[in-house]
C-alpha cells in the first residue's frame, strides 16, 4: 500500500483474504464485533451515507472526486472502502506533501484534506470505532490567504465586462442580462444554470429571482432596475414567456447564428457560462484569472464596500455561516495603505 508500513500492509491483506469468514474485526461498534464481510458493507453503506447527506449535486460530485483522489494515493480500490481502517496520519500527511509537490495550491490542499476530515467524522458518527486521521490533532493543513484566491473585479472593470456583449444580437442580449444577473445577485454559476423562466416574478412591488442554492437551499433576491431591464428585453426577444419549466438561460441553436436562428429548449451548462466569461474577459484584456465566480466575489465586495451589514451579505449569497461570507469580502484599498508608501530615508 502506498506510504503505508509493513504492519498496516498485513493487516489489509488479511482483511481482503478474510471477507468471507467470521474473523471478528472491531472496526465499528465497541460493544460487540462484525465479520470482514459486514465491515465492507457498513464501510460502502457509510459512505454513501455521507455523500447523499448534502442535497447538491455539486458538493457531491465534489466529494467524489476528492475521495477518488485519495483512494488512488493509497492504493485503495473504490469497492475495498472497508481497507480505510489501515488509513493512518502519516498517509494523509504524504498526500498533503505530494499535493504540494505537485504545485496545488494552499486552498487546494486545505479543501480536499478538509473533505477527507469529513469523512472519517461522519464514519465515527456512524459507528466507527477509530480516530480520525486527518484531524487537525494528527495532520496541519497549509495556510490559506485572508482574501482567498479568486480574483474581484473594480466597480468600473464590473461594468465594462457587463456592457461588453453586443446588445444588437440575440445572443448578445442574452449575454448582457446573463452577466448583468451574475454581477447584481452574486449567484453561483449553478444557480445561474437552473434558473427557469418561472423563478423570475414581482411580489410585493419587487421583481424578484426565486435561486435554489446549494443544500437545497433557496433564497429569493430582489433585482436592481438595470437588471429588470435587460431581463425584460432578453424574453421579449426570445419567446422565453411560456409557463412551465424552460430554462431562463438557454444556448443558441448554431454558433453562427448568434441566436437569430433561435435557442435550444436547454439550460446553458456551467462550462458554456465559464467559456462565455472566458471570451469576455480576453476580449477586455481583463485579468486572466478572472472567471464567473470573480462576479460573486465583486458583488459581495461592492455591497459591504457601500455599507451593507454581514448578515444580510450572508441571507444574500445564501451561506450558512457568515465566516464564509466575510471570506468572499475584498479589501481592494489594502496596498495603497501598504506601509511601504510612508517609508523615508
Amino acid at each position: 500500500m502506498t506510504n503505508g508500513d509493513a504492519a498496516e500492509q498485513t493487516s489489509l491483506e488479511h482483511i481482503s483474504s478474510v471477507a468471507s469468514t467470521p474473523t471478528l474485526i472491531p472496526a465499528f461498534e465497541r460493544v460487540g464485533s462484525l465479520t470482514a464481510a459486514d465491515i465492507r458493507v457498513r464501510f460502502a453503506e457509510a459512505c454513501t451515507a455521507w455523500l447523499t447527506r448534502s442535497s447538491s449535486l455539486e458538493t457531491r460530485t465534489a466529494y467524489t472526486r476528492e475521495l477518488r483522489q485519495f483512494l488512488d494515493f493509497v492504493g485503495i480500490k473504490p469497492d475495498q472502502l472497508e481497507q480505510l481502517v489501515t488509513i493512518r496520519p502519516n498517509q494523509v500527511a504524504a498526500w498533503r506533501d505530494h499535493m504540494r509537490e505537485r504545485g496545488l495550491s494552499n486552498v487546494a490542499i486545505v479543501r480536499k484534506i478538509t473533505v477527507l476530515r469529513s469523512l472519517f467524522s461522519y464514519l465515527q458518527t456512524y459507528g466507527y470505532a477509530g480516530a480520525n486521521p486527518a484531524h487537525s490533532d494528527f495532520v496541519t493543513v497549509p495556510p490559506v490567504p485572508r482574501d482567498g484566491k479568486t480574483v474581484g473585479l473594480s466597480p468600473d472593470d464590473c461594468r465594462r465586462l457587463i456592457d461588453a456583449p453586443d446588445a444588437k444580437i440575440p445572443a448578445g442580449i442574452r449575454d448582457r442580462v446573463l452577466l448583468a444577473v451574475l454581477a447584481y445577485t452574486g449567484c453561483r454559476v449553478g444557480e445561474l444554470t437552473r434558473l427557469r423562466v418561472m423563478d423570475y416574478k414581482e411580489t410585493g412591488g419587487h421583481k424578484v429571482l426565486e435561486i435554489r442554492g446549494k443544500g437545497g437551499k433557496d433564497r429569493r433576491i430582489p433585482l436592481h432596475p438595470e437588471a429588470v431591464e435587460r431581463l425584460e428585453d432578453w424574453l421579449a426577444i426570445a419567446g422565453n414567456r411560456e409557463p412551465g419549466a424552460l430554462a431562463l438561460f438557454r444556448p443558441q441553436k448554431t454558433a453562427r447564428g448568434r441566436g437569430r436562428d433561435g435557442f435550444l429548449p436547454r439550460p446553458m451548462t456551467r462550462r458554456a457560462v465559464q467559456i462565455l466569461i472566458e471570451r469576455y474577459v480576453q476580449k477586455l484584456r481583463l485579468d486572466p484569472a478572472v472567471t464567473v465566480h470573480s462576479l460573486r466575489v465583486t458583488a459581495l465586495t461592492t455591497a459591504r464596500e457601500r455599507g451593507s451589514d454581514i448578515i444580510d451579505l450572508q441571507d444574500f449569497a445564501g451561506h450558512a455561516d457568515p465566516r464564509t461570507t466575510l471570506g468572499y469580502i475584498r479589501n481592494r484599498d489594502r496596498l495603497s495603505k501598504s506601509p511601504a508608501y510612508v517609508l523615508l530615508y
